[in-house]
């Protein structure tokens, strides 16, 4: 007798392995479409090293062979008949994983003995290491026994399924709560890819025969998802629909006026000598001055100098000198003087003097600086001074070490006693015996490496992070996504407000992948030890001491030409002789290769998110867009060029080449002519910072600054009032450009026309708060006001008596 045609189809629709399959397609679609939806940095593809058709195969294979894998634990495991000797099996198959893990680790531990400088194979290894290795260890060999039980009991497909599924639906609800906001600026990819998840994983729920999921029954799934759906419907048509009414920027403009007015009452409050003494004190837990400390304070109130009381550079820079010896510290300027590429200048009865080094540029480098201390050098004490002739920073000490001798040094040192003459007694406190500098002079001579690889040098920064940052934790792998809870920390949206906080690369390990800096070898001496070498700048990983080197550039003549006549263009040239080393991950990650490629070589594919305006009550509201790279470049006027002079060829080099066939060459201004525009974008070396900062915050330009370096002003200026900040990602870059010049007029994005009016007067009172302010607080007497105070500071470090000096008002 036949059966109902109907109920015979239904039947063999659940239990088809067609549907089977259909099912499991669909959601796992849908876990992959959630993929697309992640936004990506602006690390690219190039077309001289990337194939997409073989990066595409070696995804597939990778896929096949994590399938053969489960396939075959699977089928091992099954012809074991018993579950004693399933976990025998599993036992011995982790125990043989062990091996190997181990065997791998030990032979990482030892190779980097050879390849990092001064590394000890087993360093950092103690009991909280071990109970970490324990205690991950039990959690991952449990989740694999059970999930590998469980799969005997099953199949392989269901484990595999439920925690694909888990994950798609973790993504899809995160991405949801994220709608209106620039990582998901629209909802409905976000809505498709929840939707084809859940029905697809209900189907299969249904064709595998699954009536439990884990610990809930399949009906409370049902009611599961279906509250989610619809909850997210709804969050999601009130959040897309929401429009802000005022721009970030407009908000961080005004929010730093009113800052900067703080910071400069903050750094000047003391009028005379009296004031500044005691604000020191309050400042250095109860330390005196140094000696010639009033020099020092009549000296920068004869330049008039607005900063009298904030230092903070000096004081972080040299900090953890006081947690060594002054003998330890000299046996740390020794080793340095019989390097090259170090230049030493002499303090001694009152005159100054340097080494004369063979290379003309650090000789002319020297002679500057003896110019500039030569003034007030009768105030010094007597010493010698290491500085770095290069441009990179050299001294990467791990932070465990910088914070050990941090701590070593502000033990009561100093005292909150009036008048105190100390001396040392049996029971001060003395810097631990774990310090590097105790080591014996011979193993310091060798702590240096002329060459580290860009792999290595990345994994030493990372020890200059302190345990539980993100950046100890290892260099981003993903380079493909942009990496939010990098970026999070010190933005607001798109657009970077804390700027003290983004110089800080602990926080962003992603950005160890993102610039020239990180992605390119250190061809220079590079140590481990505290040193006490002095250099013109340094990122926040490295211990140099800053030090007011002049730059040629800094104090030309003034530009003099007004805003208003100058191109309403953003400019930004390069040379590409500057990307002379240049390794694979430089190419397509490099902060100017990425620069170059968002916006004169975007790509079809390549998209972004825009803040654009929305006309609604008679007013221009915000809203995040998505739109393509190249349409979000047609309206902004950029002017993006990388130049190589006529009289250079690329003929001798192979980094050359390949700049000229992936971005092209172009004509370039003289750096005067680049201060004719009204925006200057400004980006780092591959070595060091801005060569041409100074000059652009002296123009009435607006200095459009990308930087990760510390220079001795660099504490000086705000962001939003002397420069605009952006991040060295550039997700931001064309809303706060579109913020300033505008988009109205100037042609359609999203396939309308934009009413957002540029903000000229903001972008006019940067330029002249930039102007202004290098003009009074960063002029070549400032740089002498800075050096003498780091000298004077420097002086009484290195003094056998320096507990006992300082400088004390008279009575």
């Amino acid at each position: 007798m036949w059966g109902d045609p109907l109920e015979d189809f239904k039947s063999w629709l659940i239990s088809s392995p067609i549907t089977l399959l259909f099912s499991t397609v669909l959601f796992s679609y849908g876990v992959f479409m959630l993929g697309g939806l992640t936004p990506r940095s602006t690390y690219f593809c190039s077309t001289l090293m990337n194939k997409r058709s073989y990066t595409v195969l070696m995804q597939w294979l990778g896929v096949f062979i994590d399938a053969v894998i489960l396939i075959m634990l699977w089928r091992v495991l099954s012809w074991a008949r018993t579950t004693k000797s399933r976990l025998r099996t599993l036992g011995g198959i982790l125990i043989l994983a062990s091996i190997g893990v181990s065997a791998l680790w030990l032979e990482t531990r030892i190779s980097r003995h050879h390849d990092i400088i001064g590394h000890h194979p087993f360093k950092g290894i103690g009991s909280l290491y071990f109970f970490d290795v324990f205690s991950t260890g039990l959690l991952v060999s449990t989740l694999i026994i059970s999930t590998a039980l469980w799969a005997c009991d099953a199949t392989v497909l269901e484990p595999t399924a439920i925690a694909t599924f888990t994950s798609g639906m973790m993504g899809s609800v995160q991405n949801v709560l994220l709608i209106g906001t620039y990582l998901q600026p629209s909802s409905g990819p976000t809505l498709v890819a929840l939707s084809i998840i859940s029905v697809g994983f209900v189907m299969f729920t249904y064709t595998s025969d699954m009536k439990w999921i884990v610990v809930f029954k399949r009906v409370f799934l049902l009611g599961l998802l279906l509250s989610i759906l619809v909850t997210s419907a709804i969050f999601a048509v009130t959040k897309h629909n929401k429009l802000e009414s005022y721009h970030p920027v407009e908000d961080f403009v005004y929010r730093n006026r009113v800052e900067a007015d703080r910071w400069l009452r903050h750094a000047s409050v003391s009028t005379n000598l009296k004031l500044a003494v005691i604000e020191y004190k309050d400042r250095h837990n109860g330390r005196d001055p140094p000696p010639n400390f009033d020099k020092w304070f009549q000296h920068a109130r004869k330049h008039k100098s607005v900063i009298i009381d904030k230092f903070d550079q000096i004081e972080k820079d040299l900090r953890p000198f006081w947690g060594m010896t002054p003998q330890q510290i000299h046996i740390g300027f020794e080793k340095l003087r019989g390097l090259p590429d170090i230049g030493i200048i002499t303090i001694a009865n009152g005159k100054v003097s340097h080494n004369r080094p063979k290379d003309i540029y650090a000789e002319s480098m020297l002679e500057e600086t003896l110019y500039m201390i030569a003034p007030f050098a009768e105030h010094l004490p007597d010493m010698s001074i290491a500085v770095n002739m290069k441009e990179r920073p050299r001294i990467l000490v791990p932070w465990d070490d910088v914070h050990r001798l941090t701590m070593a040094g502000s033990q009561s040192r100093f005292q909150l006693l009036p008048n105190r003459l100390r001396t040392r007694r049996g029971d001060d406190p003395v810097p631990p015996k774990g310090n590097l500098m105790d080591e014996p002079r011979a193993l310091l001579g060798s702590a240096a490496q002329p060459y580290v690889s860009a792999k290595k040098f990345q994994q030493l920064k990372a020890l200059a992070c302190p345990p539980g940052s993100a950046a100890r934790g290892g260099v981003q792998w993903d380079v493909r996504d942009f990496c939010p809870s990098c970026v999070k920390p010190h933005s607001q949206a798109q657009f970077l407000e804390d700027w003290e906080m983004f110089l800080d690369p602990c926080h962003q390990p992603d950005i160890f992948n993102l610039h020239d800096f990180h992605t390119t070898p250190h061809l220079d001496d590079l140590h481990q030890d505290l040193l006490p070498l002095f250099s013109r700048s340094k990122t926040d990983s490295f211990s140099d001491i800053i030090f007011p080197i002049n730059n040629i550039w800094a104090f030309l003549e003034t530009e003099t030409t007004s805003f208003d006549k100058k191109k309403d263009i953003v400019v930004w040239q390069a040379l590409a002789r500057e990307s002379s080393v240049m390794t694979p991950q430089s190419l397509v990650g490099g902060h100017r290769h990425r620069l170059l490629h968002l916006v004169n070589n975007a790509s079809a594919t390549d998209k972004l998110t825009m803040l654009l305006g929305v006309q609604a009550d008679g007013k221009t509201k915000f809203r995040y867009e998505q739109t393509s790279a190249k349409e979000a470049n047609g309206p902004l006027p950029f002017e993006f060029a990388l130049t190589n002079p006529a009289e250079q060829s690329c003929d001798q080099g192979a980094s050359c080449q390949k700049l000229e066939r992936e971005f092209g060459f172009r004509e370039g201004e003289e750096a005067r002519k680049v201060l004719d525009y009204r925006y200057v974008m400004l980006t780092d070396s591959a070595d060091g910072p801005p060569a041409h900062l100074l000059p652009a915050l002296r123009s009435n330009s607006v200095p459009v600054l990308s930087s990760i370096f510390r220079e001795w002003y660099t504490e000086r200026l705000l962001p939003w009032v002397h420069f605009v900040p952006v991040d060295l990602r550039y997700h931001g870059l064309h809303s706060t450009m579109a913020y300033f010049v505008g988009l109205q007029n100037r042609g359609p994005i999203n396939g309308r026309p934009q009413p957002m009016a540029g903000h000229l007067e903001d972008a006019r009172w940067i330029a002249e708060q930039g102007r202004k302010w290098a003009g009074k607080a960063i002029r070549g007497e400032d740089m002498e006001v800075y050096m003498f105070r780091l000298l004077l500071e420097w002086g009484r470090i290195i003094s056998e008596d320096r507990d006992n000096i300082g400088f004390k008002l008279p009575e």
